[in-house]
């Protein structure tokens, strides 16, 4: 009996060593998933000044070691002014922990102004780990404003509305806008409820030197039959104009965007919605 209490021990004792040699934890996962959180991002610059993004990078499985991630900005689809950003060229995701922080840097150089111009990222594969889809950073510049200014509850009165001949966000809409941070702002709503029940969507819009830039290509989960996209809501066209705000008075603001982005729906329009703090 005494023997086979020492084989046991000893074999304990060889499987404890053999999982302390192995430095991966795989939690069901036996090739992990690296990817970046989300796949839009802002990366606002203070006017004359600088500003900074973190951009939390997350991993499917735990390490008993730190992983370094190559990080990569793609050419094709980046519009971003050379000078204007800073990518480390790695990422590191600490022992023991699920993600790591990619920190990207912005300079205001001549040329950037309050129209966002994209910064494509990609991590590059590794052995031992997959990769997931690129991420879009917008790139551009921002004045500060009070961060409790444009928050709080506002009517939202459509001055033009979609190509459905409805308002975009419903007739009369109430919506609450938040802080997230820096000069951005969120409200939640559903896309045309005058057109159907369809799900809250959290929208977003950054207050930029006095304009009101919609943020591009947001999904409002609501697709038509010929097409299998949904559409998307995004930044207003040039010739139609950002929205604009008083950085003094948050009173009320206007806010445009392009309704139906990619044309999904046969609808493209540019909507201009008067927003007044109830």
């Amino acid at each position: 009996m005494k023997n086979i209490f020492k084989y046991l021990g000893v074999a304990l004792a060889i499987l404890m060593v053999s999982c302390e040699a192995d430095p991966l934890i795989y939690n069901g996962n036996s090739n992990p998933l690296i990817s970046f959180s989300s796949p839009t991002y802002n990366l606002e610059i203070v006017i004359d000044a600088t500003g900074t993004l973190e951009v939390p990078v997350n991993s499917s499985s735990l390490s008993s070691t730190d992983r370094t991630i190559g990080v990569e900005v793609v050419a094709d689809g980046t519009t971003a002014l050379a000078g204007s950003y800073s990518v480390p060229a790695t990422v590191t995701i600490p022992a023991n922990e699920y993600n790591g922080i990619l920190t990207i840097d912005g300079t205001d150089i001549a040329g950037v102004d309050t129209s966002a111009l994209n910064l494509i990222i990609s991590l590059t594969p590794g052995s031992g780990f997959t990769t997931g889809p690129d991420a879009n950073v917008n790139v551009y510049q921002v004045c500060p404003v009070d961060e409790t200014f444009f928050t709080g509850d506002y009517q939202m009165t459509h001055l033009v509305f979609n190509g459905f001949g409805v308002p975009t966000f419903g007739f009369a809409k109430q919506v609450t806008l938040s802080n997230p941070g820096g000069t951005s702002r969120t409200f939640v709503a559903p896309y045309a409820p005058d057109l159907g029940a369809f799900s809250d969507v959290t929208w977003s819009f950054g207050l930029s030197c006095n304009e009101v830039v919609w943020g591009p290509t947001q999904d409002t989960g609501v697709g038509c039959a010929a097409t299998p996209a949904n559409i998307e809501l995004s930044t207003a066209d040039a010739a139609f104009g950002n929205g604009a705000y008083d950085p003094l008075n948050d009173a009320s603001f206007t806010m445009n965007l392009v309704d139906d982005d990619a044309d999904d729906c046969g609808a493209r329009t540019n909507v201009s919605i008067l927003m007044t703090k109830i």
